[in-house]
Parts: C-alpha cells; structure tokens; sequence
C-alpha cells in the first residue's frame, strides 16, 4: 500500500476523480494484474485519507469500464479489460481512448494512393478509376492487434499523403484542410474473419469480428471519408445510449 501515491488534499480537482485517475494509472501501468484482489476498501481510504463512499464512486466508474469486477465474497478484482467505444463519441477514437485512459499506439501505419474500388466509389460519389489517398493502420494498447482501420478520403478534401497522420485525424482535416466533419452514418455488423482479417489482427479464420463501415460528411452533407475497421470481439464492444422522446 505504502507504494500508491497519495492523493492531494489541496487541489480543485476532486478527491473521487482524483482517486478514479489513480486507480486507472495503476491499472494501465500493471500495478494490479488481471485476476488480482483489489486492495481492502477499507485499506485504500485510509491511505488516501477518503471515506468510503469516496472511494466507492471512483470504484463504481471502473467496474462500469469494465476494468474492475465485484463479486460477492471473493470482492473486487481487475478484470481482463474489453474496451468499449460509444457510437456517440465518434470524433475521435484515440481521444475517446485517452480519456478512459487506455491509449493506443500504431503497429502498422501505411498512406497509399490508389484507385477506389467499387465500394468506395459509391460511397464517396466519385467517377470510376479515381485515385484516391487510403490510410491504414492497425492499433493496440499492447503487442497484439485489437483494430484495423482503412479511411478512403474523397478527392475534393485535398489529401496528398505527406500529411502528419500521427495526429488525430479530424483535429488534422480541421487545421490543415478546412474541413469539419459534421455527421457520420454507421454500419455494424458481426462478422467471421476472413484470412486476410484474421492476419491483420492475429486471430483464426473464422473468429468473430465487428465489423464497421462508417461514411463521413461534412455539414453540406458531402462525403469527406470512407472507412471500414474490424474489431476483435474479444477486445472490444460498442455502446449507444438512446433518450426516449418524452
């Protein structure tokens, strides 16, 4: 216990979130390992100098994110973390990542500019035999692939393939081209992985996958972006929230 860092008293920022980022850091950096017991409630509000009903709300925000998991009689323990995207937050996946403090880093990151396949040339609305600027990219919080992305970017965006795609793709298109995507229409479906899939992400033909075909406009409507990903479903679950009309 005497090795987990204190929480600061003093600061605005407050002591559940204080306790919740800590919690996460040491989550992220190994410090308790999947399938371990969790520290006694009792024994982390001490050091931390929190109430247990502090601690429990930073608590509950993990077991919510799928990182802890509670269970009667043998408490709470670190999960095998499955990442869960919302389907509302589509802007930016690696900040969406980042904020529940599980960042990604590129195996593979390749630009290319080729001609469009069919698919994507409906998609966008481009004549048949354009070229067209593709990003690919495979990404992990580890070793072992957890997504494939593949973006087709429409011509009229003004892509060449020297861009600095390190950075988040949308905060790019805005900055550099003028260009804010506004709505996005989504495609999900469960999948079996095809040989090719299942090399990208390292699993066996035949596993399943999530595939997700996206088509992202501007506000004008204009298609900006075409792009598949595969997720491995043992790594990964989307979430909606939906608000009934009242």
């Amino acid at each position: 216990m005497n090795n987990i860092p204190l929480l600061d008293h003093d600061s605005k920022i407050p002591l559940h979130q204080q306790a919740e980022d800590q919690l996460r850091k040491l989550i992220s950096d190994n410090h308790f390992r999947v399938g371990d017991a969790f520290p006694k409630e009792t024994d982390l509000a001490k050091r931390w100098g929190i109430s247990r009903n502090t601690l429990r709300q930073a608590i509950s925000n993990l077991v919510r994110d799928g990182l802890l998991e509670r269970k009667k009689r043998s408490g709470t323990t670190v999960r095998k973390k499955k990442i869960t995207t919302d389907l509302a937050n589509w802007l930016s996946f690696s900040h969406e990542m980042e904020d529940k403090g599980t960042p990604f880093k590129d195996i593979k990151h390749a630009v290319d500019l080729m001609k469009a396949d069919k698919e994507t040339e409906e998609r966008l609305g481009i004549p048949h035999g354009t070229k067209v600027v593709s990003l690919e990219r495979i990404r992990s919080t580890g070793r072992n692939p957890m997504v494939y992305f593949r973006s087709y970017f429409h011509p009229r965006v003004g892509l060449t393939g020297s861009e600095n795609f390190k950075k988040p793709l949308y905060e790019l298109l805005d900055e550099e081209f003028h260009v804010v995507p506004v709505y996005s229409q989504e495609e999900i479906r469960a999948i079996a992985a095809t040989e090719k899939i299942a090399a990208w992400l390292k699993i066996e033909p035949g596993a399943p996958v999530l595939e997700r075909k996206r088509l992202v406009l501007d506000a004008g409507r204009k298609p900006i972006e075409f792009n598949i990903c595969y997720y491995r479903s043992d790594a990964f679950t989307y979430s909606i929230e939906i608000k009934r009309p009242i």
